[in-house]
């Protein structure tokens, strides 16, 4: 097997040349698949201060749109942080059946990240393994990486980190009960929990689509505390355009099409509801251009919703 390796936080548009690399190279050599880690190595070096772009299940989504079948998933603990590049080699030539790996040219392992390119084609050479380096990708003269996908959503451009990304920024829960004011001025909202460990976009309305009973909808999605009502937390509310269905307790996954305004504190709730009927109709649009140019790229998503 041949394997791409690395921490994969996304699986942008960088990281589908790795998984184009591994295919090819595996053409006639008994399959491909990605070698990975459960639980981001910087946020356990860290000490759980970094912010991943993607929850589990999410990222489980992305690297099936990206066409892995076969994700292998290295629990990374103290001990397994702690290998020598040997060792680390060690650990997944016993684990898998490795016939050669492909990896991006910053790619970094083992203890003190005293691993590099240079040394991983040592290694494989005495295993018998092939080795591809795949030079990093560049967009707009941007060196396209996880950190620069995070960079733009925490910036709240969401539709530079679509491109980064080959698909939108998402977003996703299991829908709880609320303060129930959005029904109150006509704009019901299902509520979605932020999580401490997921980068999100800074406070302000956005333009969604949501796969919702076989159909992609359209949604504005605040994010932020609210301040016209003074919330005691941030919180993720979603307005599900043309919806009327009960959705407490389902999961729901919002991909962010781009972003229509930031977080504003209003007079009155009437001026909150006339402010919502505007941002409705810019989520509309933002949301019709995206699929006009994106359909078969959601349409992608929808057969794994």
């Amino acid at each position: 097997m041949i394997y791409a390796l690395g921490a994969f936080d996304g699986f942008h548009i960088g990281h589908r040349r790795l998984l184009a690399r591994a295919a090819e190279r595996s053409a006639g050599n008994g399959g491909w698949g990605v070698i990975t880690f459960d639980g981001h190595p910087r946020a356990f070096l860290n000490g759980g201060r970094f912010r991943m772009l993607f929850t589990r299940a999410e990222r489980d989504i992305t690297a099936r749109h990206a066409g892995v079948r076969d994700m292998k998933k290295i629990l990374f603990t103290r001990e397994f942080a702690d290998l020598s590049p040997e060792g680390f080699a060690d650990f997944i030539a016993e684990r898998y059946d490795v016939s050669g790996l492909v990896i991006g040219e910053n790619f970094r392992f083992a203890k003190d990240r005293a691993g590099t390119p240079q040394l991983l084609e040592k290694i494989c050479a005495i295993r018998g393994w092939s080795l591809d380096v795949i030079p990093s990708y560049r967009l707009n003269g941007c060196v396209v990486s996880s950190t620069e996908v995070r960079k733009a959503v925490s910036e709240g451009k969401m539709r530079c980190a679509a491109e980064l990304l080959g698909h939108p920024f998402m977003i996703s829960g299991e829908v709880s009960h609320g303060d129930e004011r959005g029904r109150g001025i006509g704009f019901r909202t299902a509520n979605i929990r932020m999580l401490e460990d997921k980068v999100y976009p800074p406070y302000g309305v956005y333009a969604a689509l949501v796969f919702l009973d076989g159909v992609w909808r359209k949604a504005a999605v605040n994010i932020g505390d609210n301040p016209t009502f003074g919330c005691a937390e941030a919180r993720c509310e979603a307005h599900i355009l043309e919806y009327e269905g009960d959705l407490y307790g389902k999961r729901l996954l919002f991909f962010i099409t781009g972003e229509v305004r930031g977080e504003i504190k209003f007079g009155s709730a009437q001026e909150l509801s006339s402010q919502i009927s505007r941002d409705t109709e810019q989520c509309i649009k933002l949301c019709s251009e995206y699929m006009s140019r994106s359909k078969n790229t959601m349409d992608g998503f929808a057969v794994l919703l």
